[in-house]
């Protein structure tokens, strides 16, 4: 009987050439660099698959931490045909389309402190409370103007 062992191998930096090397590289390796290799692996196979309908599933604070474009830019090339997020995600990323910032979070302040002066703690970003202040007027204005026999759904 065969054993079906599949033998690791070491990550040799002398033969990365690119990003893809390394992650594919990464999928002969353990823990979580195999996961990501794989995850890649598949992602790629899912991309060129044009039967493939593909939903991206959202959570955390990824438009928080800059990583937005990398869900446009799957939408934009067809790869992500629909997303399911949480609202956190949603509300972070209105913040970011209506021109507003994100900051770096300062750990020499308590949470407290931020609280105090205006600021909510994302990890180790911070979001201040007018943002969502500003996000919410922008949206009322939205939901306001529309017309809601046009948006009833029967």
């Amino acid at each position: 009987m065969e054993d079906k062992l599949i033998p690791l191998a070491p990550l040799d930096l002398g033969q990365i050439g690119s990003i893809d090397d390394l992650v594919r590289a990464m999928a002969k390796t353990a823990f979580t660099g195999r996961q990501l290799g794989e995850a890649a692996d598949v992602l790629e196979a899912m991309a060129r698959d044009e039967e493939a309908f593909i939903v991206m599933t959202l959570a955390g604070a990824m438009t928080v931490a800059k990583q937005g474009l990398i869900i446009a830019e799957l939408i934009d090339r067809g790869i992500v045909n629909a997303i399911v997020s949480t609202g956190a995600l949603m509300a972070h990323g209105l913040v970011e389309a209506t021109g507003r910032a994100h900051f770096r979070h300062n750990p020499e302040l308590s949470d407290e402190e931020l609280y105090e002066a205006g600021y909510n703690r994302v990890y180790d970003t911070l979001e201040p409370e007018q943002n969502l202040d500003d996000v919410e007027r922008v949206m009322h204005a939205v939901f306001s103007a529309w017309d809601a026999d046009e948006v009833m759904c029967s």
